[in-house]
């Protein structure tokens, strides 16, 4: 299978709100989709007997058999596969981010077999996948009544053009217009300050236009901190893309508080961009 959309499934209603949205973008950008549901439960090393181990494959299997009766009934036309893995939720998400467009994952799921809730697993995806991240919440609506907005949250840091690409690449499939927010959180102090951050936004979305003509843009540089501005823009935005530094090493990315503060307060999807290589 080529550059698929993963969807974390794991029997938790976010995980359903979850498949609601890579299901919408594996039709917009005409990709396939790939339900995975992983559990170190289904490792075959004796801790449960064979008759029950099967039982539980068994019902693991019809699991994600209804998730993907459930994604074909909304999208007739979509390719759908299924994988089980004997292996920890968060581990088998981000092997399969190698190969994945996206990997999109429920937040806060407090039911299903391992929970896989925005805590340890959710954390642990969104900080080690190879590809862009997509936490969805169980406030979020269904993407057909998602506000036509898409908020990207600027820095100014190294590498973040690839997150502004993402955001405006998405807004252009969605037909969304872009915010571009950047927060300096504190007083501007004086009018030239304000014109040189506005004129540094600027300068950040450059290329922008020209690359997607087609996308309105609006820019508002705030006082308040990034992650309160962010969470607030979040209201009324379909998604809130924000990027995320690769450390070296198996750390993974450096998430920050920003980010950790939009993924647990942010009321639309948030969508972690790893930054260029």
């Amino acid at each position: 299978m080529s550059a698929s959309v993963v969807v974390g499934i794991d029997g938790s209603a976010h995980a359903w709100r979850a498949l609601d949205w890579a299901s919408d973008r594996a039709v917009r950008h005409r990709l396939s989709l790939l339900l995975v549901h992983g559990s170190r439960a289904l490792v075959p090393d004796g801790a449960i007997a064979p008759d029950a181990l099967r039982r539980l494959i068994a019902e693991r299997e019809d699991l994600l058999a209804e998730a993907r009766q459930y994604a074909l009934k909304v999208h007739p036309d979509l390719e759908v596969e299924t994988r089980l893995v004997p292996e920890d939720p968060g581990h088998a998400l981000v092997e399969e981010s190698e190969r994945a467009d996206l990997v999109a994952v429920g937040s806060r799921g407090l039911g299903g077999f391992e929970g896989l809730l925005f805590g340890s697993v959710g954390l642990h995806v969104a900080a080690r996948a190879r590809c862009p991240v997509l936490v969805v919440p169980r406030s979020a609506p269904f993407p057909a009544d998602a506000p036509a907005e898409i908020v990207i949250g600027v820095e100014g840091a190294p590498g973040e053009d690839t997150a502004v690409q993402w955001a405006f690449a998405e807004a252009a499939a969605r037909g969304a217009r872009i915010l571009a927010l950047h927060a300096v959180g504190g007083e501007f102090g004086s009018p030239r300050r304000r014109v040189i951050e506005d004129m540094e936004l600027a300068e950040a979305l450059a290329g922008m236009r020209e690359s997607f003509p087609d996308v309105p843009v609006g820019r508002l540089v705030s006082d308040r901190s990034p992650a309160q501005a962010l969470v607030e823009a979040s209201e009324n935005a379909a998604l809130v893309v924000v990027g995320a530094r690769r450390r070296r090493g198996p750390a993974g990315m450096a998430l920050g508080r920003v980010n950790h503060a939009v993924l647990h307060h942010a009321h639309a999807p948030v969508v972690i961009v790893p930054a260029g290589d």
